[in-house]
């Protein structure tokens, strides 16, 4: 389908394709195919589940910052990738901010992709109700 992402300003545009698309592809080719194909699964299965068991307090609405930050169930610590599928975006960067950034394309690029429709907002503050600033983009069914 396509992302309908709404600007700081409050435009709204149909986004069909990742922008800088040669750019993004220069780093997601350097991981192996595998791990390519690993990561989309990881990001399509959370989708899955977020549509499938809408939060009771969010409904189905994620942002990339909570989902590159949730608690390694190796390591018990919050943003770290090391053991999961998303480990090989930091070995490749090899910077934090960077990494996250990466992280975030990635996500857009596979709610792009999905047979749902998808809103894609930034706003500062991310959530105005309860006071919460986020760097990444918040992502809802539209």
């Amino acid at each position: 389908m396509a992302l309908k992402e709404v600007g700081e300003n409050g435009s709204v545009r149909d986004v069909l394709t990742l922008e800088h698309r040669s750019d993004f592809d220069r780093d997601w080719l350097a991981l192996t195919p595998a791990q390519r194909v690993a990561i989309e699964q990881e990001i399509n299965t959370r989708l899955d589940e977020l549509l499938a068991n809408p939060s009771p307090n969010w409904g189905s609405v994620t942002n990339t910052s909570i989902e590159g930050g949730k608690q390694n169930a190796l390591t018990g610590a919050k943003g770290d990738w090391t053991g999961t599928v998303f480990q090989p975006i930091y070995n490749h960067f090899a910077d934090e901010k960077l990494a996250g950034m990466f992280f975030g394309n990635l996500w857009k690029m596979a709610i792009i992709d999905r047979p749902e429709r998808w809103v894609g907002v930034r706003l500062d503050p991310t959530f105005p109700q309860r006071g919460i600033t986020l760097q990444g983009k918040t992502y809802f069914p539209e």
